[in-house]
């Protein structure tokens, strides 16, 4: 049995596109702010996320193709993206053994070094955005964004 949503507000309050975009606009302020306060020049939301990627699998083949597919962003957007990464000693690309067409890409000390001061900020954020929510509530959101994802990428 399926509730009909109801809400007293402008309808565009009630959709969940709208909804999703507010959350996003919310949490990249907040990170935006902690990479700042953190002086973490000119960097951006999606190099944090790619630095934490690439920390968290430290020591495995990561190549553009798996940072593409963690993040859903298009080939030409991420290889723009490593660049300037590379640009600014944050990561190295180097030739992949048996295929020079792939680059693997690793992070370089101050890479690490970032990985290393962002960590608390991420544990910060998490905590702060999943305040006063059950264990429940946080797999059923799982859940039904997983659902949305995948219904998007049909």
């Amino acid at each position: 049995m399926t509730k009909k949503r109801e809400c007293e507000c402008p309808e565009e309050l009630s959709r969940v596109g709208f909804q999703l975009k507010i959350l996003d606009h919310l949490c990249r302020r907040d990170i935006e702010a902690s990479i700042r306060k953190n002086g973490f020049e000119g960097m951006s939301v999606i190099n944090a996320w790619i630095i934490d990627y690439l920390a968290r699998n430290e020591g495995k083949d990561i190549f553009q193709k798996d940072i593409e597919k963690q993040f859903k962003i298009g080939k030409s957007s991420i290889a723009g993206t490593l660049k300037m990464m590379e640009e600014k000693g944050i990561i190295v690309r180097k030739s992949f053994k048996g295929d020079a067409r792939l680059k693997r890409v690793n992070l370089t000390d101050k890479g690490r070094e970032y990985a290393h001061r962002m960590e608390q900020g991420k544990d910060d954020m998490e905590k702060k955005i999943c305040k006063g929510l059950t264990e429940e509530e946080l797999e059923l959101f799982f859940y039904v964004v997983k659902k949305m994802q995948d219904n998007l990428l049909e």
